[in-house]
């Protein structure tokens, strides 16, 4: 693996899996790791380790270029804030083509066919779709940049990890979370198709992009390969608890009833404005300045420890819900509108063309990624 030898830059290194892919490199031996920051304040994983840290902005290309610097592989796994998703990644695009990396991986997502995929979007010919999902849709165009660059000459490779898992994951710790208040819900008896990936799974899927020449060009699915439901992985979670929490259960067409009779065209004004008041975009506009970091970090331990009948009074008062609905809501957790698409559909992602070209093959099951995932649970005081 020759590459390893030579520079290599880490976008999104301080999240979860630009951490874990630091990690793996300088476990591998590379010598050269530039790991690129934009709040030093969360750099304290990739902080121990021996790599150069870099802080870049992705919508300052002179940044971007001193921490590209004399890469040969670009790994980009920062994602930025939801509307910017496809000018960011041309800027990050721009910097590798202008250091002539010799390989650009580009980490996707399964959602670029929305959160409710249709049974078609199962292999990776499916033509691209608008949703009028932000994320999907902004995720959707980001691989069309890459595409761009990649006829251009930037030796590209698109990988589409799903339900990405494993230390230090969201997936796993705001499921406890919910599970404890009483929001975690099995809808539709939990049957919809989860779509694994642990982590470990999708570097080592990343490693094999850079090696293979046959993948300049081309997107793949990663997935554990296993058909992991949600009930799978929810009631693994459960398992893991010394007090095991009843799980709530509701049909899609009971939270879909409820949504649609919310007043003032409701489903999608909820929609909108939960991505907007409680989605990743404004924590990440907020997270940008100090002050609102430390305050976000200090509400979400208080509303984590809110009982599930304070939580859903917050979200009705939020929401303009009052009366009976509100207490009707209150009787049973009612699952977002994104929720719902999330865990309702039963798209498997096939890996079939990983498998054939980048020689890729699932290391980690899904029974051992739920182990190793309740060890460091416990490490980390998640658990006792």
């Amino acid at each position: 693996m020759t590459w390893l030898q030579k520079p290599i830059c880490v976008t999104g290194a301080t999240g979860f899996i630009g951490g874990r892919v630091c990690e793996r490199l300088v476990q591998a031996g590379a010598p050269k790791v530039r790991a690129m920051y934009h709040n030093i304040r969360h750099a304290p994983r990739i902080a121990r380790l021996p790599v150069e840290l870099c802080r870049g902005n992705l919508r300052d290309l002179k940044s971007l270029r001193e921490c590209v610097g004399e890469a040969k592989t670009v790994i980009h796994c920062a994602l930025g804030d939801w509307h910017g998703i496809a000018s960011d990644t041309g800027h990050v695009l721009q910097a590798a083509k202008s250091a002539q990396v010799e390989r650009f991986i580009h980490l996707s997502t399964t959602a670029i066919y929305g959160f409710r995929p249709t049974p078609d979007c199962n292999a990776e010919e499916a033509p691209y779709r608008t949703t009028g999902h932000e994320y999907c849709d902004n995720k959707m165009r980001a691989e069309k940049v890459v595409r761009n660059f990649c006829r251009r000459g930037l030796p590209a490779v698109i990988l589409r990890p799903s339900i990405v898992y494993g230390p230090f994951a969201s997936w796993s710790t705001e499921l406890l979370g919910n599970l404890r208040s009483g929001e975690a819900t099995l809808i539709d008896e939990g049957k919809g198709a989860c779509n694994t990936t642990y982590v470990d799974n999708l570097v080592d899927a990343i490693f094999l992009a850079i090696e293979n020449e046959k993948a300049v060009g081309e997107a793949f699915f990663i997935t554990d390969g296993e058909r992991v439901t949600w009930a799978d992985f929810i009631r693994a979670h459960v398992a893991m608890m010394e007090s095991k929490p009843a799980l709530q259960e509701i049909t899609e067409q009971e939270a879909t009833t409820y949504w649609q009779q919310q007043p003032g065209n409701w489903a999608k004004s909820w929609r909108e404005a939960r991505q907007i008041l409680v989605g990743g975009e404004l924590r990440q506009l907020l997270k940008r300045i100090p002050v609102m970091a430390s305050v976000l970090s200090w509400a979400w331990r208080r509303y984590r420890d809110v009982d599930v009948e304070a939580k859903a009074r917050f979200r009705d008062r939020l929401a303009g819900v009052s009366g009976g609905a509100a207490g009707a809501r209150a009787a049973k957790y009612i699952p977002d509108p994104t929720t719902l698409q999330i865990q309702t559909h039963n798209v498997f992602f096939r890996i079939d063309k990983a498998r054939r070209i980048l020689g890729y093959q699932p290391r980690v099951s899904f029974a051992e990624g739920i182990r190793l995932v309740e060890q460091w649970l416990r490490f980390a005081d998640y658990l006792p």
